[in-house]
């Protein structure tokens, strides 16, 4: 069952995330509602979000593999990388956060 689940996880990180990068519309829904200059910046926020997505899943796949081969260099490369992938994405999470939050306060202010 262990040997099962990386790989399972994996996939479902790497499927999420190309669904993040390709098929989710809702920041392309806001073009009307903010400027055109943050518009293009919250949709390439979150294409390169997914991204980070797609190589976390690659990351932790490799990194769980060399641990099944007992190659703790390799593992030890990868499980940082997956850190690093994390954090990326947390941050690029958090700046859309800040985008959102700063279009709900002008549309507030504006009624």
């Amino acid at each position: 069952m262990e040997r099962v689940l990386p790989p399972i996880f994996s996939l479902l990180v790497a499927a999420a995330g190309w669904f993040y990068m390709f098929y989710s519309t809702a920041a392309n829904k806001l073009a009307g509602e903010e400027g055109e200059a943050t518009n293009r910046k919250r949709v390439r926020l979150r294409r390169f979000g997914g991204c980070c997505m797609i190589l976390l899943a690659v990351a932790f796949y490799v990194g769980c593999e060399a641990l099944n081969r007992h190659d703790l260099r390799l593992f030890s490369g990868m499980m940082l990388a997956v850190l690093a992938l994390m954090a990326a994405t947390l941050v690029l999470a958090l700046i859309d956060l800040r985008l959102t939050s700063d279009l709900r306060r002008r549309r507030r202010e504006g009624r």
